[in-house]
């Protein structure tokens, strides 16, 4: 398998959805490991990661008893 450090985490995140899942399940690994490596180490662009748009949630509160 080639050297997956020389990717960016954009092509690592396309050959992820692109790669036959059961014809190779190793290549899947690595890719999913790889990619891994990387969020823990930082190393994933901020435009990358989803900021939760929390406006569409309405949450209530639980009125108390007296």
């Amino acid at each position: 398998m080639k050297d997956l450090t020389n990717y960016t985490f954009t092509e690592l995140y396309d050959m992820l959805h692109h790669v036959n899942e059961y014809k190779y399940p190793e290549k899947i690994q690595a890719l999913k490991e790889e990619i891994e490596r990387r969020k823990e180490a930082g190393e994933v662009p901020q435009q990358l990661v989803p900021k939760p748009d929390w406006s569409v949630f309405r949450f209530r509160k639980n009125k108390q008893s007296a």
